[in-house]
């Protein structure tokens, strides 16, 4: 399993703060918060939103990424 945060979205911020912006940032977070729950951790924990030059990321943990990372598997096509 990685160490690192993966990014599962990314926005281009507006140059002054935007209600609609931020609302739509709001409802990604909700979204991986309501998935964070099924996958059974806590979404405060495993979801964040990171600002820094003009992005807005929104970032899940390791954790709750191995949770919707399926185990590699060898295969062969015949």
């Amino acid at each position: 399993m990685t160490s690192a945060w993966v990014t599962v979205s990314s926005f281009i911020a507006p140059l002054q703060t935007e209600a609609d912006f931020e609302a739509i940032v709001a409802a990604d977070v909700d979204r991986w918060h309501e998935a964070a729950r099924e996958a059974g951790v806590d979404g405060e924990a495993h979801v964040r939103v990171v600002r820094a030059g003009g992005e807005v990321l929104v970032e899940i943990s390791p954790a709750l990424d191995a949770a919707f990372t399926p185990v590699q598997t060898l295969w062969k096509a015949l």
